[in-house]
């Protein structure tokens, strides 16, 4: 399999803009329906992933157990701001979900806002899955979601995506998104930072590899790894797969 791109240097790059980009995009409430998840288990959480707070903050802020763990610092960096902001006081740590660094203390583990995604290898897959396992106590769960590959997404060229206020400005973001191997698509983005006369101030151009997962094949994931599905979700929302299904979602429990 095609050995990807890391995020990691993509989210660096993006941090500061991360709530008016990627966090802008999501139209579905999975906050509330990670919280809802977490509350239902009573147990404590452990989020991979959790870059600058977006569901970390609001767990923790309804009294939710959670810890977060992401491997880009500029991330955990404006989670810290955040976080200050809200008066929270959340336990973060730097590291890779392929390799964590804590026993089996969780009774949740959240894979959230296509994570799995960037699991490019068949050994990226294992680790995660593994680690998962491995921090989970007896009976745990984990929730792991991936968005629904659309062919519509693919072209040559870049094509514009947005224009969204940004200070006293603009953020204007563009992309191409190319096909590598059945399995994987590399994403190219470049961001215009446009000051309040229209005037470009900074240009960031950044570049991924990507796993992308059918529902059939995430549930294989889930299979593989030992897990028990539980339940099957669309957007968040229905149990049942729906006509504008974006977002598919999995509750698998470890076992005894």
């Amino acid at each position: 399999m095609t050995e990807g791109l890391s995020p990691r240097p993509t989210y660096d790059r993006i941090a500061r803009l991360y709530d008016v980009d990627m966090a802008a995009n999501m139209r579905f409430d999975d906050v509330a329906f990670y919280a809802e998840v977490c509350r239902a288990a009573g147990r404590r959480v452990l989020e991979l992933g959790c870059g600058n707070g977006r569901i970390l903050l609001d767990l923790i802020a309804s009294g939710i157990d959670a810890v977060g763990v992401d491997c880009s610092q500029a991330m955990l960096m404006e989670l810290s701001r955040k976080a200050g902001a809200r008066a929270l006081s959340p336990q973060v740590c730097l590291m890779d979900a392929r390799a964590l660094g804590f026993g089996a203390s969780f009774g949740v583990v959240l894979c959230p806002f296509s994570l799995v995604t960037y699991m490019t290898t068949a050994d990226d897959l294992a680790r995660l899955t593994s680690e998962a396992w491995g921090v989970l106590e007896p009976a745990g769960i984990v929730v792991l979601d991936a968005f629904v590959p659309q062919p519509s997404v693919y072209s040559d060229e870049f094509r514009p995506d947005y224009e969204r206020p940004y200070g006293r400005g603009s953020l204007c973001r563009s992309k191409r998104i190319r096909r590598l191997s059945p399995t994987i698509n590399r994403i190219e983005r470049c961001y215009e930072i446009r000051g309040e006369s229209g005037a470009l101030v900074e240009r960031i151009e950044t570049v991924e590899d990507i796993h992308v997962f059918a529902p059939p094949e995430l549930l294989d994931v889930m299979r593989d790894a030992g897990f028990k599905v539980e339940s099957e979700w669309w957007n968040y929302a229905a149990r049942w797969p729906v006509a504008d299904g974006q977002f598919y979602t999995l509750i698998g429990r470890r076992g005894r």
